[in-house]
């Protein structure tokens, strides 16, 4: 009997508990939602929806202040850049977006009307006066948006307002309480690199990466997309995140350039649909001739994906450069300076002496000293750069002035390989 317990009006059916909870409104001037009543961890929760317009009316943001004590507020500090990119994310799809539900605080109980019966959860209809103000546990953020959102289109013909986004409501009276309310709605885990760039395919990067990751032979059914990092013994040959430090070089010349600086850079490369296909064309008929011509990508590309003989590959990532993500990013690094050249010809012949020309054995001698020191292999910039200025050398590329380039819509062939 958890609900007797806590004062919420039982009903003899769900009929006279939406009929009673309609009465209530209409004399205290409310408004009826439609909720489901439970409970977790021994209190009291609902959960509904509210349109945008009622939340920036209905809720209240109490943050602390930067460098001061935040247990006297009910909120962390405000981050202001993380409101202006999810405001700005919006904006940009405001067809097509998602926002997940917020979690909100009551003070006092509701008027809350609900069959009765001895039920773990039921639904129910909760009375919300235009007194009643709810402040936040987890959403503060998003919440900030919607309301900076709704000011910038206050004046426009669109229905954002009106839209509307999941929210759970505990019913909790101590700030203390609160505080730790949000501090376990934040025990969550990092998403990934890898497997973030598999489902964000919203930024053009992304979208790039998975179709060259699709259509290259060597890729296909190789790369794993879902872990942190690639376990010693795995069969797969590198993390997408590795191969989209490579993408990263032949767009930007920069496999560190920063997450916040790739849509403005991703717009100005590959901002629209043909550039994006252009992009993906020319590195697919590189990655066609690197592996057609390259040990041990060559090797790789006929075994099966799966199986013991696919196991290969774990000795293979312990011989070779091009099989680690350093190697991915100086190969990257130098097809940047390659791709500059108009003539798809010459742009696959030098394709066909990187795969050729270059020892890319670990043991040999141009590697030393820059990426390879002892047994390991180094992952930072200045040995990369190293490294791949020395192959560069070695295939008579001079890095031509630093430009962005804009792909072309036309690969070579692999005839113009021969």
């Amino acid at each position: 009997m958890f609900f007797a317990e806590l004062g919420l009006t039982q009903h003899d059916s769900l009929t006279a508990a939406q009929a009673a909870a309609s009465e209530a409104a209409t004399a205290s001037g409310g408004r009826v939602f439609t909720c489901v009543v439970f409970q977790q961890g021994g209190r009291l929760m609902l959960t509904t929806a509210f349109s945008y317009a009622f939340l920036v009316k209905h809720v209240v943001s109490d943050a602390a202040v930067k460098g001061g004590n935040p247990r006297t507020a009910t909120n962390r500090p405000i981050d202001a850049g993380h409101v202006r990119s999810i405001t700005k994310y919006l904006a940009d799809n405001e067809k097509d977006y998602i926002l997940p539900a917020v979690t909100l605080n009551v003070r006092a109980v509701p008027a809350i009307h609900i069959p009765r019966g001895n039920f773990a959860m039921t639904a129910g209809f909760v009375v919300i006066g235009d007194e009643t103000r709810f402040s936040v546990t987890d959403g503060q953020h998003r919440l900030a948006a919607i309301g900076k959102r709704g000011e910038e289109v206050a004046d426009g013909n669109t229905s954002f307002m009106s839209d509307s986004i999941s929210a759970v409501i505990v019913v909790e009276p101590d700030v203390a309480r609160i505080h730790q309310d949000f501090a376990d709605a934040a025990q969550t885990k990092q998403i990934p690199a890898s497997l973030l760039a598999a489902y964000n395919t919203r930024e053009p990067l992304n979208r790039v990466l998975t179709k060259i990751v699709d259509g290259s032979d060597l890729f296909k059914g190789r790369i794993d997309e879902t872990s942190k990092s690639l376990s010693k013994f795995s069969p797969a040959i590198f993390l997408l995140n590795q191969v989209r430090g490579m993408v990263k070089e032949l767009l930007f010349h920069d496999y560190a350039l920063s997450e916040a600086s790739i849509p403005a850079r991703s717009l100005q490369v590959i901002g629209t649909t043909d550039k994006q296909d252009g992009f993906i064309a020319r590195t697919l008929a590189m990655m066609s001739v690197l592996t057609e011509n390259m040990t041990p990508w060559r090797s790789i590309a006929m075994l099966p994906t799966s199986g013991g003989v696919a196991n290969q590959v774990v000795d293979y990532r312990r011989h070779y450069v091009n099989m680690t993500a350093t190697g991915l990013v100086i190969i990257g690094h130098v097809a940047y300076e390659i791709e500059k050249n108009p003539n798809p010809a010459w742009r696959a012949a030098k394709y066909v002496e990187l795969a050729t020309k270059i020892d890319w054995r670990r043991d040999a001698d141009m590697w030393q000293g820059s990426i390879i020191n002892g047994d390991k292999i180094s992952t930072t910039r200045a040995p990369g750069r190293q490294a791949a200025r020395a192959v560069m050398d070695t295939l008579g590329l001079a890095p031509m002035e630093a430009t962005i380039p804009m792909p072309s819509l036309e690969p070579f062939s692999q005839q113009s390989a021969v």
